[in-house]
């Protein structure tokens, strides 16, 4: 029952933690990834990577805690996962006692209802923006309050208010179950407004540290380059259910590509025995080889994610079902795959959203779910010419990193066995995103990866196949739009049993799929990996590192 996930009572939510088994104090830990933080404040923060670092520094209402591989949502600065009396309308937080930030202040819920107030501010529109669209009851939420910089004052007490400090009451139009999930992302991590400077917050050291309140803080960050954390005295074990603080300092290394951080972890020389790689580790091309040889295959945690990878079609330019369908039909999953590390890159995908959603599970449309793997590209070939549309022409958008070049060659291919034209796109990297969140992006069809904020249908459906988020920016890059579909959304995400809910979306990724706004690929997995010396490996609830597990052996 996984409505149970839930710690409503508090009794999971008291820490200290149960220590790692092995774990010991003292050190240094290396963390290797290719990139920075793209942002360090929190109220502007959205991807796995920097989520699971800034968990490190910055406390919230409720987290994830894993025990034996089971997921639970408790209190963190919170003294349990939240209170309803009226079925998720309004919502109340209780804060712990002596809990603090780096300096030793206390942490008070006018912090949280400030930085609420500040994230409404068009600028943290990057970040999570489901309490602002929420508490405004609108997506046009800066229309409503423009937040605290501009509005000069904060957001009223018929949407956050703070009787006292230790309170906090969220006050909602309507029923928002999802609510405990969302108050652990980063919007909700608390700022006083002493201490908020601005865009400042977002980079520098100084800055950043005034409002940790986790067991590290951040001491140094030469951006692009390097960053390092040391301890904060002030964070009190007793009063985190979930957190450690067995390294004495982290250091990480940013810029090295994946196969570079794949030989230095295998080879483990130097100080390489004390690093560990926060995301993918291990290099498609070397995954075999790795978990073959039982040394290596020791330092590697292999794990399913909630990742679900597709390949998104823009249905404003590929308006014909049949086409869509014929591209169904022809993609060639195996021979991607392939390019990406085969199996170990994942189990096939027949379903828009992840296996670990809530109330998932196993459909088939004839036609759809059953398309051979390989692909079929005879019978793909007889449904474009059946729709008059042999040699349709495919502009195909995809990221110039080794991998997806590769990966971009299988698919064009199996398309062209098919009877379609396809026409290479190459972009650059660090670009792609944006270009392809673009209403007018003059792409066809483009890998689109997406793992959900919490474990529920909303941040699935509701963010991906939702046609009244059609828009530049948005994640519903296939420009899907049914008002049937719209209106089932609104349905469905009134429902309060976890359970029934999660159903319910189960039954709508069916109905969405029949019509083709993208090509179900594969359930990711991912494996991680770590130095000869690093124990406590792991992986945390963004299937990323769960770098605070982790400790020197010797």
């Amino acid at each position: 029952d996984s409505s149970s996930a839930v710690d409503k009572d508090g009794s999971q939510s008291k820490g200290p933690a149960a220590d790692v088994a092995g774990s010991r104090k003292g050190g240094n830990i290396n963390v290797i990834f290719r990139q920075d933080s793209a942002h360090w404040d929190p109220a502007m923060t959205n991807s796995s990577p920097d989520s699971t670092l800034q968990e490190m520094l910055y406390r919230r209402l409720t987290m994830y805690k894993i025990t034996d591989g089971k997921t639970m949502l408790v209190g963190d600065l919170a003294t349990n996962a939240g209170e309803t009396t009226d079925g998720g309308k309004t919502w109340k937080f209780t804060l712990k006692d002596g809990v603090k930030y780096s300096d030793g202040s206390p942490i008070t819920t006018k912090d949280i209802k400030y930085a609420v107030s500040r994230s409404f501010d068009p600028k943290f529109a990057q970040g999570f923006t489901y309490l602002q669209t929420w508490l405004a009851d609108s997506d046009e939420y800066s229309k409503v309050y423009g937040g605290v910089y501009t509005a000069g004052k904060q957001l009223g007490d018929d949407m956050v208010e703070t009787p006292d400090d230790k309170t906090i009451i969220f006050k909602f139009k309507k029923v928002r179950a999802d609510l405990p999930y969302v108050v652990a992302l980063g919007t909700a991590v608390p700022i006083p407004e002493a201490k908020d400077k601005k865009d400042a917050q977002d980079q520098d050291a100084a800055a950043i540290a005034a409002i940790c309140s986790g067991p590290y803080k951040v001491s140094a960050h030469d951006i692009d380059k390097s960053s390092k954390l040391v301890k904060n005295d002030a964070w009190d074990p007793a009063t985190d259910p979930i957190r450690h603080q067995y390294a004495d300092t982290y250091s990480f290394e940013y810029g090295p590509q994946i196969a570079a951080v794949t030989d230095r972890l295998s080879a483990s020389s130097g100080e390489d025995k004390n690093s560990v790689g926060q995301y993918s580790a291990v290099d498609p091309t070397r995954v075999a080889q790795i978990m073959n040889d039982p040394k290596l295959k020791s330092q590697v945690v292999d794990t399913p994610t909630t990742q679900t990878n597709v390949y998104s079609i823009n249905t404003t330019r590929v308006t014909d079902i049949n086409v869509r369908k014929a591209l169904l039909t022809a993609f060639p999953k195996e021979a991607a795959r392939l390019t990406q590390g085969g199996p170990y890159y994942g189990d096939y995908a027949t379903s828009l959203g992840s296996p670990s959603l809530v109330g998932w599970s196993k459909f088939d449309i004839p036609g759809v779910t059953d398309v051979d793997p390989k692909g079929d590209p005879e019978k793909a070939k007889k449904m474009l010419t059946d729709a008059g549309k042999l040699g349709y022409s495919i502009v195909l958008g995809y990221t110039q990193t080794p991998a997806s070049e590769k990966e971009a060659l299988a698919v064009a291919d199996g398309l062209e066995k098919a009877g379609f034209k396809v026409v290479k796109q190459p972009m650059q990297s660090k670009t792609f995103l944006n270009a392809r969140e673009k209403l007018d992006n003059g792409l066809d069809l483009y890998w689109y990866a997406w793992a959900p904020d919490w474990v529920g249908g909303a941040t699935v459906y509701g963010e991906l196949y939702d046609g009244r988020k059609v828009r530049d920016g948005s994640p519903n890059n296939s420009h899907f739009n049914d008002p049937a579909v719209n209106a089932e959304l609104d349905r469905i995400s009134t429902i309060v049993d976890a359970n029934e809910q999660g159903k319910a979306y189960n039954d709508l990724d069916k109905k969405i799929l029949e019509q083709v706004p993208a090509i179900p690929y594969v359930y990711q997995r991912r494996q991680l990996m770590a130095g000869s010396n690093v124990g406590g490996l792991s992986a945390d609830v963004h299937n990323v590192t769960d770098v605070n597990h982790l400790f020197l052996k010797s």
